[in-house]
Formats: structure tokens, C-alpha cells, sequence
């Protein structure tokens, strides 16, 4: 009899957590979007300005330019946003404060993120500083969303 009652105890918790999960997932995919939009808006902007966006390798040399293209932002964010959404599920799993650890792990990761763009060769500066800003445009967006929703208890979701 006390090993139902004990499961019975657990069974809230458990769908608890998948209303959590639920919502950190929600809350990427929310923010993945706005993100991948605001970056191409971004660079629609710059391009309709006459610029012309190409970018090399990080420490490689000028054979390895190629344009960026019209979606090639959006298409990149989601597939960082695969691991930043694996890495949002395990912190809210495991971390005592879930949402100070991923704001700390992805302020990191972000400002590494900009080495990329700092360090492409034969890339001009107007490049660079569009990638530079689509990076933390994307961040801006990403990182307070997905942070607000590992930080709600558990009796808060929406």
C-alpha cells in the first residue's frame, strides 16, 4: 500500500515537469522564431543599403567567401537553437537554478559566438558588424524569453 500512495505523491511532480518542459520547449520555439525573423529583417536592411554580405572562414583565407544569403540567418539559428534548446531542457532537469544558469551559459556562449564573425577573413566590416549585430539581436531576444520560462515554479505556468 505504500508504494502506491508514494507513486501517488510523485505523479503531480511528474506532470509538473511536463508542463515545465512543455513550456521551455514553447518558449524556444517562440523566441527561435522572433530571433530568426528580426536577424533577416536585420540583414534585409543592410542589403537594401547596397551592401554586399560575404563571409569567410574564421582564420581561413579569401577562397573560402561566400555570400550570405537571404535566409541564411534564420536557417543558422535553428540549427544553434537545437542545441540551445537541449541545453534549456537539461539546465531546467538538472540545475538548482535553472534560469540563472542558462542566462550565465548563454551570456558565454554568445560573446564566444562573436569571435566567428570578428575573425572571417577577406570579410568586410560592414559584414561583420551586421553578423555581430544579428548575433546579439538574436541573443536579446532568445536568452530573456527562455530564462523567464526556466525561472517560473513549477505552479506558475502558463
Amino acid at each position: 500500500m505504500s508504494t502506491v500512495l508514494g507513486a501517488e505523491r510523485a505523479l503531480p511532480s511528474t506532470r509538473s515537469a511536463r508542463a515545465r518542459t512543455r513550456a521551455v520547449l514553447t518558449a524556444n520555439l517562440q523566441a527561435t522564431l522572433v530571433a530568426a525573423a528580426g536577424a533577416e529583417a536585420l540583414t534585409a536592411v543592410v542589403r537594401a543599403t547596397g551592401v554586399h554580405l560575404a563571409v569567410g572562414d574564421p582564420g581561413g583565407n579569401a577562397n573560402s567567401v561566400v555570400p550570405v544569403n537571404v535566409g541564411a540567418c534564420s536557417i543558422t539559428l535553428a540549427m544553434v537553437m537545437v542545441l540551445g534548446t537541449g541545453l534549456s531542457l537539461v539546465v531546467n532537469q538538472w540545475a538548482r537554478r535553472p534560469a540563472t544558469v542558462y542566462l550565465r551559459t548563454t551570456v558565454l556562449l554568445t560573446t564566444l559566438s562573436l569571435l566567428a564573425p570578428v575573425t572571417a577573413a577577406a570579410t568586410s566590416t560592414a559584414t561583420k558588424l551586421t553578423l555581430i549585430g544579428a548575433h546579439l539581436l538574436a541573443a536579446a531576444v532568445v536568452i530573456p524569453v527562455v530564462s523567464r520560462a526556466l525561472g517560473r515554479p513549477l505552479g506558475q505556468q502558463a
